[in-house]
Order: structure tokens, then sequence, then C-alpha cells
């Protein structure tokens, strides 16, 4: 039986293997599709473009591709925050209930985690997969998919570490810094400020919200 002392160290372990896991299963769904979209789209440009024009639509298709997969996986964190890890009765936000419940307890950091387990980014990414593999190939933009796939893992891996310093009351760069009583004022009111640290969707859809947050932050480093 753990001491009340050791109850907060274990859980800030638990929690930090739980957030490499799920940036792990990012990494590997993010990368490994983006990789195998370039060689299948560079296979069949290379030959009609030259080197140069291969390289130079490749960078163009990935940079396009990056600032679509972010502002996609900003969407995507708002509408699975809102309307799936905060509806009623839903098994995917029966670990967020436990992380809203647990704010300010000593195993707060167990329950940090947007998302609950490597399985479940995976579903999400290919819940998201789906329809931007549609849209490529009625496109045949496969290299701006590619550039999708990487912002979608930069996206989660970043908003999974921001949210984890925001609990932990670790450190966040000048600009982000915001973003903690942001964010905390969400375990105030619930049904607001839906986003992390990026609220266009927030501001867009009318839930940014106003106040301060008074939920105690627990330190326990980065």
């Amino acid at each position: 039986m753990p001491t009340p002392t050791e109850l907060p160290e274990i859980a800030v372990r638990h929690g930090r293997d739980k957030k490499r896991k799920n940036a792990i299963a990012a990494l590997l769904c993010g990368v490994i599709p983006a990789v195998l979209l370039n060689f299948y789209s560079g296979s069949a440009v290379r030959s009609k473009v030259g080197l140069f024009g291969f390289v130079a639509g490749l960078i163009v298709g990935l940079v396009v591709g990056l600032i679509v997969g972010l502002i996609w996986g900003d969407a995507f964190e708002y509408v699975y925050h809102r309307w799936l890890l905060h509806r009623a009765r839903n098994p995917l936000g029966t670990e967020h209930h436990k992380h809203h419940a647990q704010i300010g307890t000593p195993e707060q950091a167990e329950h940090v985690a947007l998302i609950s387990s490597p399985r479940n980014i995976v579903l999400l990414f290919v819940l998201n997969g789906v329809p931007a593999f549609l849209v490529a190939s009625r496109t045949g933009q496969w290299g701006t998919l590619s550039g999708v796939f990487m912002g979608w893992t930069v996206y989660l891996i970043v908003t999974e570490e921001i949210h984890w310093r925001i609990h932990m009351n670790g450190w966040l760069p000048p600009g982000l810094r915001f973003a903690r009583a942001y964010h905390m004022s969400h375990h105030d009111v619930p049904n607001s400020r839906y986003n992390v640290f990026l609220p266009i969707f927030d501001l867009l859809l009318g839930s940014a919200g106003r106040g301060r947050s008074k939920v105690p932050i627990q330190p326990a480093g980065d």
C-alpha cells in the first residue's frame, strides 16, 4: 500500500509513462504513412517534373499539409473534447471524467492525458485518415496528405505535453503562459474553453468564456 508521500510519485511516473507511449504511438501513426505517401507520390511525379521540381513540390506540399494538419488537429481536438469527452454516458469520456474529478489530488498526474491509451491514438488517426485519404484520392494531393499526417502528429504530441505542463506546473514558453489560466478555467466551467492552448475554435464557436481559474495546480516538474 503506497504511503501518502509515495502516491503522488507513483501517479507522476504512471502519467509520464502514458504520455510517452501516446507520443510513440502518434509518431508511428503519423511518420510511417507520411513516408509511404511521399514514396508513392514521388515515384509518379519525379519522372515528369525532374528532381528539382519534385523537391520543390514536395516541400510546398509538406508545408501546406502541415498547416492544414495543425488546423485540422485543433478542430478535431475541439470536437473530441466537447462532444465526446464531455458527453454523458460516453465510454471515451470515462477517463476524462476521472481527470476532472482528480484535479488537486495526489493521483492527478495519472489522469492528465487527454487520450487514455495508444490504442485510442490509433483509432483517432484512422478516424481522421479515412476522409483525408478520400480527399487525396480525388485531388491527387498525396504529398500534401503526407504533411497533414505530420501536422496531426505534431499537434497531438504538443497538446499532450502542454496539457501535462499546465496541470503539473511545468515550464511553458512565454507565448504560451496564458494557456495555464485559460485551460484551468475550463475546470471551473467545464462547458467552455475546450481548446487547450490554441483557442481558434473556442473563439469561432463562442466557447472561449471568461474568468480566471481558482483550481489548484499540483507542482510535479515537467
